[in-house]
């Protein structure tokens, strides 16, 4: 390779040379067009400020000149107002008028009195349109008889502005009589100051020292009329300068970059009381138009002239190139076909060997040697025994594949074992080879082959295979291979009859822990937990993680008879029970965490893993139940227990289906016994094992879910109930409670599907009352509150059920929107008997009546009972002595009417209809 690039060097160089050429070429080409169009820039900047300062200079010639002849003119004019002359009125103003016309530049000429009110005029009309109310007031003050004074522009005509010059008239005692003034021809002066402008962009001004502009061009009324404008900042940088004439370039307040020449007028002999200052402007951007083109033209050029040379080069240093690289290509393909083969040898760090089979001779390559830490010359010395090298496991199969090869001519040679190194390890090689050279009769004469270190694969593949089977946190074995053990355990145990045991083993608040502490400190934990369980197992067990905190225990050989094994396993639990409550040292942390166990055996009978995990599983849990911290062994009334609960969960789901659910009634009486409404209670209609009360299924429903979907079938029902009663005007009145489980109230959508049954139903809402329990209160106040208030604004009703033996905070009270209070029946039952259930009673009724609540007494069963309660004030009452609950047909209710008129539903479409409440 460094003599194929140092081949290519002259060419590089002879390339270099040419560009390096080129590129000074241009570059100086380019410097030179820079300084033309650099010169040519100044060249007419410099034309500009000399013509724009020459201009300047006619302006204050003509200015000083005009002004010179308004001064002589008003001099001829006071000299004839003065007493004693020979010029009487006529003669003045014949005089005022010849000066008038004598001056191009004045408009008119005006004798003052020292008011500033006009007396004379050259045309003797007195215009009151040429006063200037701010200049002749300043007429008195005028003292100095050789005083040129100069007014502010002012406006007569929109648009015209006008300027004074004014001489005092002094009389013998010294005092002012008045002025003579000249009323300057504003057209005269912007003709003066337009023939000073020869491009279209310029303007021209004369301001006075006070920074207030008396003239400019192009018009600018607005600009004019704007007394407190601040100075133009060119003229402020020309006074500051202290300079007779200056020539300033910078930006206007709205951004345009402007050349502005200014010149003070020298106005010597004229008394004028203001310094005057003619400045000439212009666009810079338009001077350097001129430049700017030919600097845009030039650099055209010099790029057009720098691509064509650049491409002309490239094109001739490429074809050179290609004939250069056709003559060198033919050299450099066997060098690189040579390269190609030791590439690939190296890449793939294979070494090469050769074995003369006749004299069973054995010569490997450098490569070859290096992987069991020799050199090429040691190894095919002949000293070294190649087979003694090869491990005596591996030689069989080496062997074998040998012969096969050797048999079957068409096949390769290929084997995989292990090479003692020389630093005494062992390192897997792979060995290809193909017999290269046969006899006549097709004996083998000479092999060659490569040889290749797969160490590295091998042990990856190790690592693989323990990472398919171990935990890799704790190192036990994981679920794999515990199903794979525990498969040969209960093959093993049902051949040989001796009993085996699996213990499942879960941490107690685990979870809890690493919520507070952090999962890094759960993982150290579940470290020293498997630890500590095999310091408590036997080498032939099997500890093994299922995942998280579950472990998962296989005991083997307990013993032939049942009791045996069951004293075994429960000495093992208890020795892990010991073990892992012991406490824990975590980073300074002294925890305590405790297992629950379950245990289940398996012996001679069939088993299957799955039964068996669900099982010790089952046992777990019952370990939970009975406190934690301590073992269960499984017992089959565990299974029958779930089975049923199963089996309860899934008939449930199909009677909401199958319409087989039922809804009872039980009334509400008043004092006079009457009733006044009835709580609906749902039963189960079950095909075989008939009739369901709520206790055996409600639990289950609560568990699985299924509490949402039968609380919306009671409450539909219900609704749609209150619509028949309400067309009897007998049963109209009658009110309807509904229990509404937490689960089911809990629900977001809770309050659109309540509100959604009334709809759909027809039902009255003020009749329909939602009876909660006190333990739905204790999570999330605020969301029950905002539900129970979006109901009540309904019209819904709520009462308070089993009041007492519940939260029973007084707190809530104030805060729920409830109507009713039903008294607990415990409370009833015993407050005939005890003084304590009797007070709670008589307080409970006080509390609600107090707090505008109705209250209902539950489990009423004796006239005892009744009269008690009446004698404490409650008026309403429900229990067996007034009727069990009871299907809609067989309802006793004192209101119902005795005519024709049927408030039941009839057939299928009452049983449809009942079929649809809880």
């Amino acid at each position: 390779m460094f003599v194929k690039h140092y081949k290519k060097l002259p060419g590089f160089r002879t390339m270099a040379a040419e560009w390096l050429m080129l590129g000074f070429v241009l570059v100086l080409s380019g410097l030179l067009i820079a300084y033309f169009v650099w010169n040519e820039r100044g060249l007419l900047m410099t034309s500009n400020i000399e013509r724009m300062r020459l201009q300047t200079l006619i302006i204050d010639e003509n200015l000083s000149h005009q002004l010179e002849g308004v001064r002589s003119a008003l001099d001829s004019v006071r000299d004839a107002l003065r007493e004693g002359g020979n010029c009487a009125l006529d003669c003045r103003r014949t005089l005022l008028q010849s000066l008038k016309r004598a001056m191009p530049g004045v408009r008119a000429l005006l004798v003052l009195d020292r008011r500033g009110a006009i007396i004379m005029s050259d045309d003797d009309l007195r215009d009151r349109r040429l006063d200037d109310r701010n200049y002749t007031s300043r007429v008195e003050r005028m003292r100095d008889p050789d005083t040129l004074y100069l007014s502010q522009p002012y406006e007569n005509t929109p648009g015209v502005f006008n300027i004074k010059l004014s001489m005092a008239v002094i009389g013998p005692d010294g005092a002012n009589n008045g002025a003579v003034s000249a009323i300057l021809n504003p057209e005269y002066f912007d003709a003066v100051m337009r023939s000073a402008l020869y491009a279209p962009d310029m303007n021209s001004a004369i301001t006075e020292n006070s920074g207030r502009r008396i003239l400019f061009v192009p018009a600018d009324p607005a600009a004019m009329r704007n007394t407190s404008a601040a100075p133009d900042p060119f003229f402020a940088r020309h006074q500051h300068s202290g300079r007779a004439e200056t020539v300033l370039d910078g930006f206007t307040a709205n951004g345009e970059q402007r050349l502005v020449v200014q010149r003070t007028m020298q106005l010597r002999g004229l008394g004028l009381d203001k310094t005057l200052v003619v400045s000439l402007g212009r666009n810079q951007a338009l001077i350097a138009a001129g430049w700017h083109s030919m600097a845009w033209t030039c650099g055209v050029a010099w790029l057009v002239f720098g691509l064509t040379s650049s491409g002309a080069l490239l094109l001739v240093q490429r074809r050179r190139q290609v004939l250069e690289d056709l003559a060198a290509a033919r050299a450099d393909e066997q060098a690189a076909a040579a390269e190609k083969v030791e590439l690939a040898l190296n890449g793939a760090n294979l070494g090469l060997w050769e074995w003369q089979m006749v004299d069973d001779v054995r010569t490997v390559d450098g490569r070859a040697a290096a992987m069991l830490g020799y050199t090429s010359e040691e190894l095919n010395a002949g000293d070294i025994d190649w087979r003694s090298m090869v491990k005596a496991d591996d030689i069989p199969a080496v062997e074998a594949a040998l012969a096969a090869h050797l048999a079957d001519s068409s096949r390769s040679f290929e084997a995989e074992y292990r090479m003692r190194h020389r630093a005494g390890h062992w390192i897997w090689v792979q060995s290809r080879g193909r017999v290269v050279e046969r006899t006549a009769g097709g004996r083998p004469l000479r092999m060659l082959g490569t040889r290749m270190d797969i160490s590295a694969r091998k042990l990856a593949e190790a690592e693989i295979a323990h990472l398919a089977f171990y935990d890799g946190l704790t190192n036990l074995p994981n679920r794999r291979l515990l199903l794979d053990r525990l498969h040969h355990a209960i093959a093993k145990a049902a051949r040989g009859g001796n009993h085996g045991a699996v213990l499942f083993v879960d941490l107690d608040n685990f979870k809890s822990l690493n919520d507070t502490m952090g999962h890094d400190m759960g993982d150290r934990l579940l470290e020293m937990v498997a630890f500590r369980l095999g310091e408590v197992t036997r080498e032939t067990d099997t500890v093994a993680r299922l995942g998280g905190d579950e472990f998962v225990i296989l005991l083997e050989d307990l013993g032939t008879e049942q009791q045996q094994a069951m004293g075994n396993a429960a000495a093992v639990a208890g020795k892990v029970l010991d073990a892992l409550s012991r406490s824990y040292t975590l980073e300074a942390h002294e925890l305590r965490s405790t297992p629950s166990i379950g245990v289940v055996l398996f012996g001679a009978e069939h088993h299957t893993i799955n039964d068996l995990l669900r099982q010790a599983d089952m046992a777990m849990y019952e370990a939970k139940a009975a406190g934690r911290a301590t073992f269960r062994f499984f017992d089959p009334h565990m299974q029958v227990a779930l089975d049923a609960s199963a089996t309860l969960e899934a008939d449930l789901r199909f009677a909401l289906q199958r319409d087989e659910l039922r809804l009872y009634f039980q009334p509400v009486v008043d004092n006079g016994g009457r009733v006044t409404g009835v709580e609906a209670l749902v039963r189960w209609q079950h095909p075989l094992r008939g009739l369901i009360g709520p206790g055996d299924f409600i639990p289950q429903a609560e568990k699985s879910g299924l509490i949402v979907e039968l609380g919306e079938w009671v409450l539909e029902a219900a609704c749609r109930q209150l619509v028949q009663w309400a067309g009897c005007a007998d049963s109209a009145h009658l009110s309807m409670a509904v229990n509404v489980s937490a689960r089911q109230f809990r629900q977001p959508a809770f309050v659109d599907q309540v509100l959604a049954v009334l709809d759909r139903t027809g039902a009255d809402p003020r009749l329909l009352k939602l009876e909660l329990t006190e333990s739905m209160l204790l999570t999330d106040m605020d969301d029950v509150i905002a539900k129970m208030t979006t109901l009540k604004a309904h019209g819904v009703g709520f009462a308070l059920d089993d009041f007492g033996t519940g939260y029973s905070s007084l707190s809530y009270l104030k805060l729920l929107p409830i109507d009713q209070l039903k008294i607990d029946r415990s409370f009833v039952h015993d407050m005939l008997h005890t003084r304590h259930a009797s007070s709670i009673v008589r307080a409970i009724i006080t509390l609600a009546y107090s707090m505008d609540l109705a209250v209902v007494a539950e489990g009423v069963e004796t006239r005892e009972q009744w009269s008690e309660l009446e004698a404490f004030g409650c008026t309403a009452f429900q229990g067996y002595l007034f009727g069990r609950a009871a299907p809609l047909a067989e309802l006793a209710l004192a209101v119902l009417p005795n005519d024709d008129t049927d408030c039941t539903p009839v057939g299928s479409q009452a049983e449809a209809m009942l079929d649809t409440s809880i």
